[in-house]
């Protein structure tokens, strides 16, 4: 059963609480205060948006509607930037700084232990988070000063992933095959090279390759021996197939590919 039970003022607004009395048949009566979620929502918006920051006063690009919006905005500003004792904001230049040096500011909210792992990004690495992301809001998804894999060629040289053919993962966005910030495997890959490759080449999945061996004797080895181009390295799908782009057919890394390891023809 709910019954009005009273109004109470919060932020400028009249607030309609409301309560449940439940009677139990031992006679005792259990009451329960609820807040409608929705109401809940639009103070704290209020609060956030609706009663305007000075810092807005000065920039007001951060008053334009974006498609991501970091959530530590409607913390505040003071959230993430305090004022540098002994200056004067903001007539000098340096007057406010950061509450902790990134990434540690980061890691307030974001868990750490997801930028942690045996191969570690070296943005991650260098604690240059706002190297690939905008702390404050952006057009783009996660952030992203630009989008993927525009935002990754700022590093990595876009000529490698360009050429005459390009493997459709990349087109894809360069996190459909690497984690952007850290994990357990080679070359910031989420799984071992050739599990992740069978994710999207299914038929590859037997480990037995489209080639027959001269004299049908079999299938030519995709894993589980050496790779004898690449001492220390196990054979792999990259063994014979560029993972992003090529000027040769079938993404090979030459016209001459079996000649890589096998070097007597």
């Amino acid at each position: 059963m709910f019954e009005k039970s009273h109004y109470i003022e919060s932020k400028g607004y009249t607030v309609l609480v409301i309560r449940s009395t439940l009677r139990l048949a031992t006679s005792s009566t259990v009451t329960a205060v609820f807040f409608l979620l929705l109401v809940f929502s639009f103070l704290n918006a209020h609060a956030a948006f609706g009663e305007e920051s000075p810092c807005l006063g000065c920039h007001s690009e951060f008053k334009k509607p974006a498609k991501t919006v970091h959530p530590a905005m409607g913390m505040g500003c003071e959230s993430c930037h305090q004022a540098a004792g002994g200056m004067k904001h903001p007539e000098q230049k340096g007057s406010m700084k950061l509450t902790q040096d990134i990434p540690g500011l980061c890691f307030g909210c974001h868990d750490q232990s997801k930028f942690q792992g045996k191969v570690v990004h070296s943005p991650v690495a260098g604690g240059m988070c706002t190297s690939c992301h905008n702390p404050h809001q952006s057009e783009y998804a996660k952030l992203l000063i630009s989008d993927q894999p525009d935002v990754c060629y700022n590093c990595h040289d876009k000529a490698a992933f360009t050429k005459k053919i390009v493997h459709p993962a990349v087109m894809m966005g360069c996190t459909s095959c690497h984690s952007p910030h850290a994990t357990d495997n080679p070359r910031l890959l989420p799984k071992a090279i050739n599990v992740l490759c069978v994710t999207c080449h299914s038929a590859m999945a037997s480990g037995k390759h489209v080639t027959t061996l001269v004299g049908g004797r079999g299938f030519h080895p995709v894993g589980g021996r050496p790779d004898p181009s690449n001492p220390g390295k196990q054979m792999s799908c990259v063994s014979c197939h560029n993972p992003h782009s090529s000027d040769v057919e079938k993404l090979f890394p030459t016209a001459a590919i079996c000649q890589k390891c096998h070097t007597q023809f």
